[in-house]
């Protein structure tokens, strides 16, 4: 029997578990490793001894012809690639989430449902050993029938300042992160413990204020056969354990005829009613991640394949699980307090995190208590780092610096110009701008939402960001424009220079200030907001950091 072909895209930091695993199955054969930085995906290629290495997804299913891919990228790029994929007729193999939301999902499903290629998503927890033992010993009934599921997670990685940002950084700017990334997995390892899913009740906060999405919350589950499940769920917290990404939690299952629980280390200890307690003997992996599970899901894709069994998470049941990730939003919605009085002002951070991880930003200690008797650090910041603003100086000698910037321009009503989704290097164009703003008059001050902050950590964030036209330039100049916000680190190409400096020497002329680098406008509510966005006053600065904030519900804005 000849070896499956297959071809892995994306070269971030899970996708060294999916390598690992293809290298120890032997029915298979990983020919390509795909990535749009090729550097990186020259080094996992070397690792493991993979011989070509491509930027490109089109370009690597041509030339090499697999059986199948293996996609391991951020949700917002999969739709992109599962086109691609489809569109060649491949088997695909896929990390969750499928998308960042629900309609791109469903776009995705209906890509995949016309095509009708094979596929499978990775989804890993429900073949992690403890979780496998534990079906065999519910299917054997060797405590009853299941009354009751509960896991309580502590990740203890998300309550430092810079959570999750050395190792997934898009996590922090995810609207929606606990159950969106992570609750998934216990929702589908739910179902495949305890049976479909008849209803859910949830409550959701955010504890780490750094980030933008959930990190907390309960959720209680009632299953189709009457059981009840609790996932108690903190990426805040820490736990005992050493190693709390081995098993993600422990587990309790009551049943009519005893109990079970899982232990942080994989250990199972099952107690008969009236019985002694005892340990189960099987011994779970320590290789790879979490029990070997990422193996073991990939040898299922291969058997299903193969045509060995039907595929366990299937498209449709995953599109089964987002609609219950749905119904949990949903759920948390209705217990939240009900929405504020228009004249109580919300606060929407705009602003990116300063760190040693952002690009041109260095932070080191200066002074110590033990020391000095007081704490202090040192801050080197490149001045177009970040959320930051520009000044005239930037692209025109002699002409205005940052420490004479109007303050009266950077605080006032800014109106929320929605251009999403676009695409990468996409050109903004005037009549793009002029679909979104709709029959209303131009604003003084626009905030473009292109949700390109979710790209940050991303080779695309500065080298495929959607940029301003020259046409577009003109038109908010001659439009009387005072302020434009913009999510990608600039307003043109930074690798153009003649269009880089053209596009902002327009704007800096037509006496229009720019702010570059803001995130989370998907977070606005309102349309219509005050915009907040202030510069340190640096003597014949030609730009500088900014905390940029909106301000909803006061009536009327500052002006």
């Amino acid at each position: 029997m000849s070896k499956l072909r297959g071809l892995v895209v994306g070269a971030g930091f899970f996708c060294d578990f999916h390598l690992d695993a293809w290298a120890r199955i032997g029915e298979v054969a990983i020919v390509g490793v795909c990535d749009v930085d090729i550097e990186k995906a020259a080094s996992l290629a070397n690792k493991y001894s993979i011989e070509k290495v491509y930027s490109d997804v089109e370009e690597a299913i041509s030339e090499l012809a697999p059986d199948f891919v293996d996609i391991v990228t951020p949700p917002s790029t999969h739709l992109k690639i599962i086109e691609v994929v489809a569109g060649s007729g491949l088997a695909m193999i896929c990390q969750k989430p499928l998308a960042d939301d629900r309609a791109g999902a469903n776009a995705i499903a209906a890509v995949i449902r016309d095509s009708n290629v094979p596929f499978m998503m990775h989804e890993n927890f429900r073949f992690q050993p403890w979780h496998r033992k534990i079906k065999q010993i519910l299917n054997g009934y060797v405590i009853g029938k299941l009354q009751t599921i509960t896991m309580r997670t502590r990740m203890g990685d998300g309550w430092p300042e810079d959570a999750y940002q050395s190792r997934q950084p898009y996590f922090r700017t995810m609207p929606r992160m606990l159950v969106h990334e992570t609750g998934i997995h216990f929702i589908d390892l739910f179902r495949y413990l305890a049976g479909e899913i008849a209803n859910v009740d949830a409550r959701l906060r955010k504890l780490n204020s750094n980030i933008v999405g959930e990190d907390c919350g309960s959720i209680d589950f009632v299953f189709e056969s009457d059981a009840f499940g609790r996932w108690d769920a903190d990426r805040y917290h820490e736990s005992l354990v050493d190693n709390p990404r081995y098993t993600f939690g422990e587990m309790t299952i009551d049943c009519d005829k005893g109990s079970l629980w899982l232990a942080g280390d994989g250990t199972i200890t099952i107690k008969p009613l009236g019985q002694p307690a005892y340990v189960d003997p099987y011994t779970p992996s320590r290789h790879g991640f979490a029990g070997d599970c990422v193996y073991a899901t990939q040898l299922h894709f291969v058997d299903f394949l193969r045509g060995r069994c039907e595929s366990e998470t299937s498209l449709e049941s995953t599109m089964r699980n987002l609609e219950i990730v749905e119904q949990v939003y949903a759920s948390n919605r209705h217990k939240q307090t009900p929405t504020q009085p228009k004249s109580i002002p919300r606060i929407v951070d705009l602003s990116l995190p300063i760190s040693n991880q952002l690009r041109g930003a260095a932070i080191e200690p200066a002074k110590t208590i033990a020391i000095e008797g007081w704490n202090a650090t040192t801050l080197k910041l490149y001045s177009h780092c970040g959320t930051h603003m520009d000044a005239p100086r930037h692209f025109i000698d002699d002409a205005a610096t940052i420490d004479s910037q109007s303050l009266e321009t950077c605080c006032g009503a800014a109106v929320l110009i929605d251009l999403t989704p676009v695409e990468p290097r996409e050109l903004l164009t005037i009549e793009r701008v002029k679909h979104a703003i709709g029959s209303q008059s131009v604003p003084k001050r626009i905030l473009f939402r292109t949700d390109w902050h979710k790209r940050l950590g991303t080779p695309e964030y500065r080298d495929g960001l959607p940029q301003i036209s020259i046409e577009l330039a003109h038109w908010l100049v001659d439009n009387d424009v005072n302020l434009i916000g913009v999510e990608p680190p600039s307003v043109a190409d930074v690798n153009e220079i003649v269009e880089l400096t053209e596009v902002h020497q327009i704007l800096f002329r037509g006496g229009i200030t720019i702010v570059e680098g803001l995130a989370n406008l998907d977070q606005l509510t309102s349309k219509c907001v005050t915009f907040i966005a202030l510069p340190l006053k640096i003597i014949g600065g030609d730009g500088c950091p900014v905390r940029a904030i909106a301000i909803e519900n006061i009536h009327g804005g500052l002006g």
